[in-house]
């Protein structure tokens, strides 16, 4: 995956104004799952290869969220640099935490992956 933008899609899901539930497809837990776990998702819009193709965008929105969270990115190829380049940025709308993401889209508490096993 690359890096292509510097700020969120306007229809990412990452951000805060995004229709409670629109995914591009996936479950909220598909990208709440990737972040907690340090992975910069794929953009919901460019995802079409699958994350390993360089065709395959960076979700910036995720990157926000993980910025804001101080979290790292370092289990995607890459993905250290691109939070680090969109770091002083304004990051604007996007949700704080990556359980405040999955509340508003799944409407529930976030349960962490390994606490659901």
């Amino acid at each position: 995956m690359k890096l292509r933008h510097k700020k969120p899609c306007k229809e990412c899901p990452w951000r805060k104004c995004a229709p409670a539930g629109y995914m591009g497809g996936y479950e909220p837990a598909t990208y709440a799952d990737a972040v907690d776990n340090n992975e910069v998702p794929a953009c919901h819009l460019k995802d079409d290869f699958g994350p390993d193709d360089d065709r395959t965008s960076m979700c910036v929105g995720a990157l926000t969220t993980m910025i804001k969270q101080c979290k790292s990115a370092y289990n995607t190829k890459g993905g250290e640099e691109a939070r680090k380049k969109i770091a002083d940025t304004d990051l604007g709308d996007c949700f704080e935490h990556v359980r405040l993401f999955y509340e508003h889209h799944a409407g529930k508490p976030y349960v962490p992956f390994l606490f659901r096993k």
